[in-house]
């Protein structure tokens, strides 16, 4: 990988777009990585949702996106590689009720944005489940999701994201075993991109130094 980069020339500035989940539990492992073999690169992170930074991929305002993989199939042109496939949970504390419904519908529910990409998947779950709940906070964003659930505040479904220690105390976790309601964290990049060893170099980071891909059976 290093005589890749160093007869490639690799240098300057590359943008990449993160979602908020990936910031703190895939990236910093990555750009460790990145930097012993590309010492060179420099990289700049522009922090968003999903929807807005696959748009400043579309406008090449950024090189790559590491996002939430759409409701919708992306268009041929772009290079798609899966990160991370997460199950949905039940989060709760000392919650009332012996299983999943019963949380739900017996406790505030915090929801999970259901405009986000990956929102949809608990959106979803309810829908097919027939759970009709009025949510008590709308949020999108997860590590203040699991805040309010830590303190209390309600139960939330929310994708396994890379960060979430479920060992922590104070926190119950119930792991909804379906593979249709799973939030896919994608790294995507347009096919015609000049700056393909730029992209190599951040794939092998990921798969070296990312977050582990949580056990799901």
């Amino acid at each position: 990988m290093s005589a890749e980069i160093d007869s490639s020339g690799l240098s300057g500035k590359f943008h990449l777009g993160a979602i908020s989940t990936a910031l703190t539990g895939i990236l910093p492992g990555t750009i460790r990585q990145l930097a012993q073999v590309a010492p060179k690169l420099l990289l700049q992170i522009r922090p968003g949702t999903s929807n807005s930074l696959f748009a400043d991929l579309s406008e090449r305002r950024i090189d790559a996106a590491i996002i939430a993989l759409p409701p919708y199939a992306l268009p041929r042109s772009y290079d798609i590689e899966v990160l991370r496939v997460e199950p949905l949970v039940l989060l709760s504390h000392n919650a009332r009720g012996a299983n999943t419904r019963e949380k739900l519908t017996q406790n505030p529910y915090i929801c999970y944005d259901a405009q986000s990409w990956g929102g949809l998947k608990a959106f979803q779950y309810l829908k097919d489940r027939k759970i009709r709940i009025e949510p008590f906070y709308e949020l999108d964003a997860l590590e203040a999701i699991e805040k309010l659930v830590r303190q209390g505040m309600g139960v939330s479904l929310v994708p396994r994201w890379a960060g979430l220690d479920l060992e922590r105390p104070g926190l119950d976790v119930d792991i909804i075993r379906n593979r249709r309601y799973c939030r896919q964290v994608v790294l995507v990049t347009p096919g015609d991109s000049a700056r393909q060893p730029v992209i190599r170099a951040l794939q092998r980071a990921l798969a070296s130094g990312g977050a582990q891909q949580p056990e799901f059976t």
